[in-house]
């Protein structure tokens, strides 16, 4: 039968193939699935994307296997895919063990990303819809018109498709060049993959580096590791490393679990100030370590980066640390803190802690970090911070790093690892510069695209797209909106919920079909039986709302209007369990 519903997702790296596994795992058989049809498009294929691409297995993970298996791949976790696939993975581990708790090379990951990409295949094919993946390069897409429903995407090849359904899940986006010297020859403007790095860079020649973060440090470590033995400058305006990830642990918040926590800012309706988020966190992180935690605890004094590291791994050595433990688990309800701060509150942050914040939360395994450690110690590695600028000197030959009034730093090679462009008017993307011209997207003010909390769906200029909108993102791309967007653990979840979205929207189009009663009573049953007891009240309040409290439409409610209509709803059963018993009675 001829696909009438066409699902096409843009971007075949993590997320792209993560939602992809979502939509065949989740989509229920017999709601018409043979009318839907699965594109991904990816201009490499699926490989892994930019993060998790072929290169050297210096690139260490930042968090471990037992953290993302069977939440990312579902049915098909990477612990199974390791147990099953030794060959693929043993010759970027030395043949060590793989468990739990390893941090495996990046490019382990890129692996079993296509393998789940396959797998997601061959799942399609046996719940009756199609799955195909397209190497091509979507660079436009048309919204529909009057004629049509569909979406008209455009590739670089000129292949135009239609589809019902369009997600953008395009990952990190390079940055545009726009300084005279990163356009000569021995800069590189994207660090990846390393092992090109490795090839081209003489091992005697001087490297700069741009950037001190997650980036820097697989530059650092894969040209050592591949033999270079010409010093390596890091510069940054903050010259900070990350932080040494201690051993993982798993923690559950005292009064910030998701549902709770949703709740409990629907109920209060005040926005969220910076001193409220910040008290939240170190209550739950004196929980977490039995005492008192200040922020100077955490940070210290301001340390060479040789001291810094010293402390740093043996503070991580052999034991969790409890505020790593709990700023890790705020991937669980980090989009609902942001989305319900204060917008004064949210400039501060971004502007003057976001550094900060991703210092300490982007953190790196032990390993790593001694081996920066010896290389500092060896004098072959420097970290330097309070980088105002860089150039191309003709005489010399060579790049320089300004430092105000203080003399620079002079590299042979340039290599910049600042990461990805966060604001999509400074990406170098083509499908981001066609749709910005088209007004499809917009950006939004703390960076990516600007979409609808509740559901991802793409805010567009145009008043016919916004009404009927059927163009979604996730991913690094919804950084604005949701803070922090990096984690497997996050993409999953935006995955899932996009997944379940999609659900609901076929089943819409899809009402006259005679088993869409019986699938819509198994899907309430399902959520009836999984809800936790504790967010049962006892039988008050309608369940719909109790569903909507629990999931991300709670913010969209105003209990006082539904209240006014029907007073037999009661407003303290949404009350969060730990409120103050004084905003109960108010």
């Amino acid at each position: 039968m001829e696909s009438q519903y066409t699902i096409a997702i843009i971007g075949g790296g993590a997320t792209g193939v993560c939602l992809a596994n979502k939509i065949v795992e989740a989509l229920p058989v017999g709601l018409s699935t043979a009318k839907v049809s699965i594109v991904l498009f990816d201009a490499r294929g699926c490989d892994g994307g930019a993060g998790y691409a072929p290169d050297l297995p210096s690139n260490l993970m930042n968090t471990t296997c037992g953290s993302v298996d069977r939440a990312f791949g579902g049915e098909f976790g990477i612990l199974d895919w390791a147990r099953s696939n030794p060959g693929k993975w043993q010759p970027y581990t030395q043949g060590a063990e793989l468990d739990a708790s390893t941090y495996l090379p990046r490019p382990v990951v890129g692996l079993y990303l296509s393998d789940l990409a396959e797998y997601a295949r061959r799942k399609a094919a046996e719940r009756g819809m199609r799955f195909e993946t397209i190497t091509d390069e979507v660079v436009g897409v048309s919204p529909p018109n009057l004629a049509t429903e569909d979406y008209v995407l455009q590739t670089k090849s000129g292949v135009s498709l239609g589809a019902r359904y369009v997600y953008l899940a395009l990952g990190h986006l390079k940055r545009l060049k726009t300084g005279d010297y990163q356009h000569h020859e021995r800069y590189y403007h994207n660090p990846y993959p390393v092992a090109r790095l490795t090839r081209e860079i003489p091992k005697e020649s001087t490297v700069g580096v741009i950037g001190t973060r997650l980036s820097a440090i697989d530059v650092v470590l894969g040209l050592v590791a591949e033999g270079h033995r010409g010093k390596i400058h890091c510069v940054s305006r903050g010259g900070q490393l990350p932080a040494v990830r201690g051993e993982q642990a798993r923690y559950d918040f005292m009064h910030l679990e998701r549902d709770q926590l949703a709740k409990q800012l629907v109920h209060t309706k005040a926005k969220l100030r910076l001193a409220d988020v910040a008290g939240m966190l170190g209550t739950e992180i004196a929980h977490a370590g039995g005492r008192e935690v200040h922020f100077g605890d955490i940070k210290g004094e301001d340390l060479p980066a040789t001291e810094y590291y010293e402390r740093e791994i043996a503070l991580a050595k052999g034991k969790a640390r409890p505020w790593q433990t709990v700023l890790y688990a705020t991937n669980r309800n980090i989009d609902l803190l942001w989305h319900h701060l204060e917008e004064s509150d949210k400039r501060i942050l971004m502007s003057e802690w976001l550094n900060d914040w991703l210092t300490y939360r982007a953190s790196i395994p032990r390993a790593n970090a001694e081996r920066i450690l010896a290389l500092l110690k060896s004098g072959q590695l420097t970290v330097n911070g309070g980088v105002t600028g860089f150039e191309f000197d003709p005489e010399s030959g060579n790049f320089k790093a300004s430092f105000g009034s203080e003399c620079g730093i002079d590299f042979r090679y340039l290599v910049a690892a600042t990461g990805s462009a966060s604001r999509i008017e400074e990406a170098d993307s083509p499908l981001m510069r066609n749709l910005l011209a088209s007004g499809l997207v917009v950006p939004h003010r703390f960076g990516g695209v600007d979409c609808v909390f509740e559901t991802g769906q793409v805010v567009s200029k145009l008043e016919a797209a916004n009404r009927e909108s059927r163009l979604f993102a996730l991913g690094p791309l919804t950084s604005g909106v949701y803070f922090f967007t990096t984690a497997l653990e996050i993409v999953e979840r935006q995955a899932a919920q996009r997944t379940r979205d999609l659900a609901f929207l076929l089943g819409d189009e899809w009402l006259e079909l005679p088993e869409t009663d019986a699938w819509v009573d198994a899907r309430q049953g399902e959520q009836t039986r999984a809800r936790p007891a504790e967010t049962v009240h006892g039988g008050a309040g309608p369940d719909l709302l109790e569903q909507a409290v629990l999931g991300d439409q709670a913010a969209l409610i105003d209990f006082e209007q539904l209240h006014l209509l029907n007073d037999q709803i009661d407003r303290d059963a949404f009350q969060a369990p730990n409120a103050d018993p004084a905003e109960k009675s108010k």
